[in-house]
């Protein structure tokens, strides 16, 4: 025997109500477990992104620091010697560094050649965290009487204040365990004042020199 008519509307409402609380409950579910999923993997990536950066920050190659320790210049101009000593310090804690070739030495009053020549003859490597003495010395060959910067170099030397800039010029390499980083080619500018005897000024004793690729 069929239900009576008045109560087939109340049954379609109750399967309708049923089926609404189901997609709900469903798409619940699916809204919590995306949103779980969306943190955790946010969260990996935050901490993956953290320790790249400190290893980035840990592995990061320094330049080479670089101090004038000390410069001379005995005999005449032209026809003398320069003696220089330039520290190196590898401020790196894990990286060391290559110095391939020869490591030439130039000594300038402004843009008038003084000396030049060899610093260290062959490439060597300076292991993280240690200090190396570049040192040398060169023949100076200049300024001449001749030439248009001798009167300036002269009464600069005979005033105790003779501005000169060392030169150093090399190229280098970082290197990480079996990792090694590509050739450049790198410049160190050491200013200093040389005294009315030929010896370096209190003031340039120590002085940082600026390298640059």
């Amino acid at each position: 025997m069929p239900p009576p008519p008045q109560q087939q509307p109340q049954a379609t409402a109750g399967r309708s109500r049923a089926r609404r609380i189901a997609h709900r409950t469903r798409d619940s579910c699916v809204a919590v477990f995306a949103n779980t999923l969306c943190s955790i993997l946010l969260a990996v990536l935050l901490v993956a992104g953290v320790a790249l950066f400190v290893t980035w920050l840990s592995l990061r190659p320094h330049r080479p620091r670089f101090n004038l320790a000390s410069l001379s210049i005995t005999g005449p101009v032209p026809g003398g010697q320069v003696a220089f000593n330039v520290s190196d310090r590898n401020p790196n804690h894990h990286i060391g560094i290559y110095y391939e070739g020869a490591t030439r030495a130039t000594l300038f009053f402004y843009d008038a050649l003084v000396a030049s020549g060899p610093a260290f003859a062959g490439s060597w490597y300076q292991p993280n965290m240690t200090t190396t003495s570049i040192a040398g010395v060169l023949d100076v060959v200049g300024p001449r009487a001749a030439s248009p910067s001798w009167p300036a170099f002269s009464a600069a030397l005979r005033a105790g204040r003779l501005p000169l800039r060392l030169q150093l010029t090399t190229a280098i390499r970082f290197r990480f365990n079996v990792f090694h980083s590509g050739r450049q080619r790198m410049y160190v500018n050491c200013d200093l004042l040389v005294g009315a005897d030929g010896g370096l000024l209190p003031e340039s004793v120590g002085a940082p020199c600026d390298r640059y690729f």
